[in-house]
Parts: structure tokens; sequence; C-alpha cells
């Protein structure tokens, strides 16, 4: 008789550590590394995957001033939605302004547009985690 199991997967966090090794990030990846967390005498009852998509929407550049757009789909957490035995749990990500690459910004000359990244905040994950982990062994 085989235990029956569900896996957690932190979108986030896995994106990143695929990312490192080299690995190519879609639904086919995290499907395979799901499959690969369950040992001998385990069966997977659901897959709870959490994660958000990109950032979609207008901005402000830091330092012209110009309007610049972010776009991205959602299209793989759906394809990713619609596997056997997953579940996504979707945050949102949020734009929180820029941040500089170093400090002191551009110790050269005047700051330009390409001394600054994006920052972003994923918000809703953590709490969709908690309230999981809390139903599921409460």
């Amino acid at each position: 008789m085989s235990k029956r199991i569900i896996i957690l997967i932190d979108g986030g966090h896995l994106r990143a550590k695929a990312n490192l090794a080299g690995k190519h990030y879609n639904p086919d990846f995290i499907e395979s590394f799901a499959k690969k967390c369950a040992i001998q005498d385990e069966e997977i009852f659901r897959v709870l995957y959490y994660d958000c998509a990109l950032y979609a929407g207008m901005v402000r550049l830091p330092v012209s001033g110009s309007p610049h757009r972010f776009t991205s789909s959602d299209r793989w957490l759906e394809e990713l939605a619609c596997k056997d035995l997953f579940a996504v749990r979707r945050g949102v990500l949020k734009f929180r302004g820029y941040k500089p690459k170093r400090t002191p910004v551009n110790p050269k000359g005047p700051p330009t547009g390409a001394d600054f990244d994006p920052d972003f905040e994923q918000k809703g994950v953590d709490m969709r985690i908690g309230l999981d982990i809390a139903s599921y062994y409460g």
C-alpha cells in the first residue's frame, strides 16, 4: 500500500534554480520535476503550484519619464493547470518602481535609465501556501 502525498512547489524558487542549472522552465519541466519528488511507496495525490504571471502594464522609465509597457502572457500557467494532478495557486506581481543596479548610481556622470532595474514584488503566494498547509494538515 502506498502513501498518498501532496507536493507544494514555490514557482519563483524553482524557476531560479532551474535557470541556474540551464534548464528550460516550462510546464513540462515543472511536471517532470514534481513527478521526481515522489519516492518508492509514494503516490502523488495532488501538486499545488504557487506562482504568478510576469508583470503586464504601463510604467514610466526612471530617468526620462517616458512610458514603457511590460507585456506578458499567463498561457503557460493555464497549460500547467490543465495537467493531471496540478492545481495552480496564483499570486499577483506588483510593480514597485526602480532600484539602482549599483551604489553610487553612476559615478562617471548623470544617471541614465540603464543604471536602474525594475523592482517587482510578488503578492499573495505565501498566504496561499499557508492556507493550503493549514487546510491539509490542520
